[in-house]
């Protein structure tokens, strides 16, 4: 066993080395140290591969001349190229000679980068530098996964408005994803999340004012929101072992489009390799704005070459290409993107928004108070699909739909809350779309309604989840996520598909926008235990847990799926079938919707 986790951690650090790899040359900023410095020249010379290393008290000396000038030209891009050259050296030298004081140097003059230019690209690399000097240098698991997990909440906690800074950032992605495996549990984990947040807030705060104030509200709230229009794109690809070989099938195309944004998922025989970017107008040819999606080694048969749609997507056209499917998507007007796949059948959903990212957070009145406007109710299952079916024949989509149709009055009545259902009656509706209906409805909070069941049924009481990339899962919740994710279309293990929905969360930066589903889903069940009261005493609290379900991914609001109770278990379905429970928890849910918005004011 030990073998095996020191076997990991060399490739983890493999992956930090190979990740963070560089030019030997410094970047160039705004600004240009002087060439024909001495020092200077000196060192751009000595960070050369081939180039032979003088004594090292000789680089020493010369790295102490180039922070000492770094320092005096502070807030000029001449010691931002200072410090770097610096930096590498002191990296090559630790390289050569193996002393442990030269990649403390190096570290430090890294982290010295990353404060003093926030927001750049050359704050990102010299994280992604930092990160890999730390796996090198304390050969341990989980300093490394800490000094990677903090760069990246530093560094995506700022839009990537460029290419080469966004490149980085997923560099950063990929170096935490292969180290999930150790990640620390418990204490620890929790103390790393509130260190990540207190550097992400210094990170925001150094950086330049237009950056902060573009990020401020969706930070401050914790949501995941797109980038804003015009800004780039969030691209989330399967690994390459996933992706087998031969030829796919394109099997199905779905857009969904509203004034404000839209869906579009795509269906596949398999998982395949995908690459995507953006059109510009074209005012000769009468087009507009739009986005493409080219699917390697993919064809599609029985399938119409031009989708109309309505709203921001007005289009959805396909084309046979060389390398396989071109699938464009043809927009009213520019708009922001994130691209992403789910396992089990596979899909590959683009998102779009014209949206800026404040308009993710929740609105505000006019004293600066923020308060709930419109709420998204759905209720798992229906029409075919009748989920979890209780002892003596009482289904899941059934009790679901009821108690959705309970709450959504009161919330309108008590707090003058807009509610949507997902549906409304017992049809069933594909998870993808519900998601995408609570977006485009520009919901505050999304709330999927479920009753949990195991094959025993010995266990009873309520449960509530949320999608956070980073956390920890036992049998039991690996189970529920099997069933809810409708996992018997593929048959994919319940692990496999976890860890798949772990790197995709990571990628679409999910992990701050667990923050407000978790507050959310700690009032949901309080609420739920204070409105059972005295009549359910024996009511068991579960708690909040963590899990991958396909319902929560790409939801621009906090979210959480709600198991209201066993109704495999006896006790549970019996009280599930009656209408004085179903409407306690209709209750609870507007409870804890008037409890949410009484905090953010």
């Amino acid at each position: 066993m030990v073998g095996r986790r020191w076997a990991r951690l060399g490739g983890l650090i493999g992956v930090l080395v190979v990740a963070a790899g560089c030019p030997a040359s410094p970047p160039v900023g705004g600004g240009s140290v002087d060439a024909g410095s001495d020092d200077v020249t000196q060192a751009t010379a000595l960070l050369a591969v081939t180039a032979p290393l003088p004594s090292r008290s000789e680089v020493v000396a010369l790295t102490n001349r180039l922070s000492i000038a770094a320092t005096r030209a502070k807030g000029t891009p001449a010691a931002v190229e200072l410090r770097v050259l610096a930096a590498r050296l002191r990296e090559r030298i630790w390289r050569f000679d193996r002393s442990a004081t030269d990649a403390r140097e190096a570290m430090e003059l890294y982290g010295n980068i990353v404060e003093e230019t926030a927001g750049t690209v050359a704050s990102c690399e010299a994280d992604v530098r930092r990160a890999r000097l730390t796996a090198e240098l304390t050969r341990d698991a989980s300093a490394t996964y800490r000094a990677a997990y903090l760069a990246l909440e530093r560094q995506s906690s700022l839009p990537a408005n460029d290419g080469s800074r966004e490149d980085c950032v997923q560099r950063l992605r990929g170096m935490l994803a292969h180290g999930e495996a150790f990640r620390p549990t418990g204490a620890a984990w929790h103390a790393l999340l509130r260190e990540a947040e207190q550097q992400a807030s210094a990170q925001l705060a150094r950086a330049a004012p237009s950056a902060s104030a573009t990020t401020s509200a969706s930070a401050s709230t914790g949501d995941a929101a797109l980038p804003p229009p015009g800004k780039g794109e969030i691209v989330v690809v399967p690994d390459a072992s996933t992706v087998g070989p031969g030829k796919k099938k394109l099997t199905k195309v779905q857009p969904y489009s509203w004034k404000l944004g839209g869906r579009v998922v795509l269906n596949l025989s398999a998982p395949a390799r995908y690459e995507t970017g953006v059109l510009p107008p074209d005012e000769a040819a009468g087009r507009g704005h739009r986005v493409y999606l080219d699917l390697f080694d993919t064809r599609y048969q029985a399938l119409q070459d031009d989708v109309a749609a309505s709203g921001l997507i007005t289009r959805v056209r396909l084309g046979k290409r060389k390398f396989g499917t071109r699938v464009v998507v043809d927009l009213a007007t520019e708009a922001a993107r994130r691209v992403f796949y789910l396992p089990d059948p596979f899909r590959v959903v683009i998102d779009l928004s014209t949206r800026a990212t404040e308009v993710a957070a929740p609105p505000k009145t006019p004293d600066g108070k923020r308060f709930v406007r419109r709420v998204a109710l759905d209720p798992g299952h229906g029409g075919w699909d009748s989920g979890a079916v209780g002892p003596t024949g009482l289904s899941e989509k059934d009790v679901a739909l009821d108690v959705a149709h309970r709450a959504a009055p009161a919330l309108a009545s008590e707090l003058g809350i807009e509610t949507m259902l997902t549906r409304d009656t017992d049809n069933f509706i594909e998870l993808d779309e519900r998601t995408a209906r609570a977006n485009a409805f520009q919901s505050d909070l999304f709330i999927s309604i479920h009753c949990n069941a195991t094959e025993n049924g010995h266990a009873s009481g309520l449960e509530v989840f949320i999608l956070d990339p980073h956390r920890e899962q036992d049998a039991a919740t690996l189970r529920a996520v099997a069933r809810e994710n409708h996992g018997r279309h593929g048959g994919m293990d319940p692990k496999l598909l976890d860890a798949q929905l772990t790197n995709i969360a990571a990628g679409l930066g999910m992990g701050r926008s667990a923050a407000g589903s978790h507050v959310f889903a700690d009032l949901l069940r309080k609420a739920t235990l204070g409105s059972m009261g005295e009549r359910f005493p024996d009511t068991i609290d579960h708690g909040t847990k963590t899990a991958g379900f396909f319902v929560l991914v790409g939801a621009e609001m906090p979210a959480v799926l709600y198991e209201m109770a066993f109704i495999s278990n006896p006790d549970d379905e019996m009280r599930l079938g009656t209408a004085d429970y179903r409407q306690k928890l209709a209750d609870s849910i507007v409870n804890a919707v008037r409890a949410y918005q009484d905090g953010l004011q």
